[in-house]
């Protein structure tokens, strides 16, 4: 027996609208775990002042902020090993205690909040992630952005040397390093 002829159109568009769904919401897994793991190779290569660690504490801060997506895929690094720190993921839901990061990757943060949040941590030795080129004008510290399907890692050097953290130079030759001031809040 055939399903009723109203019925069939609507099914078959279900069908197709959940699979591209499922096949976008696969797509931005996948590319927001790229992500996850380029932050986690650019904490490899960034040194931080030691008076901002414990003598017992060895543990490194990445504090995520975003969407579920964001957030879980970052789950996949959790407990790497850093520099002989093992990297614990924290995920806000706010911007509070963020003094307790030592890396802060925030996602889809819109530009009112960004640049003030960016001011203030400008002296703080908190290496800062984001996701396009206006997070570097912003005050950000370095950019993943998607560039043709590629992912172009952004560095503002500027705001890196401010908050007196230090990249390698291996890095730094791998990378588009721009110089923008930090904002005025």
């Amino acid at each position: 027996m055939f399903p009723n002829k109203k019925v069939l159109p609507i099914t078959l568009f279900l069908v197709l609208f959940s699979t591209s769904i499922t096949s976008s919401w696969a797509r931005s897994v996948e590319k927001q775990a790229i992500l996850a793991v380029l932050t986690l190779n650019i904490a490899r290569f960034t040194s931080w002042p030691d008076n901002i660690f414990n003598n017992t504490d060895q543990v490194l801060n990445l504090c995520v902020y975003g969407n579920n997506i964001v957030q879980q895929s970052f789950e996949s690094i959790n407990n790497k090993i850093i520099q002989n720190r093992t990297l614990h993921i924290i995920n806000l839901s706010r911007l509070r205690n963020i003094d307790r990061c030592q890396l802060l990757y925030l996602s889809e943060l819109n530009r009112n909040k960004l640049i003030p949040l960016l001011v203030d941590l400008k002296s703080f030795p908190i290496l800062t992630v984001g996701e396009n080129k206006t997070f570097l004008q912003s005050g950000g510290m370095v950019a993943l952005e998607n560039i043709n399907g590629k992912i172009q890692i952004s560095v503002n050097l500027t705001m890196v040397r401010q908050s007196e953290l230090s990249l390698s130079s291996r890095l730094l030759k791998l990378v588009n390093i721009v110089n923008f001031p930090a904002p005025n809040k």
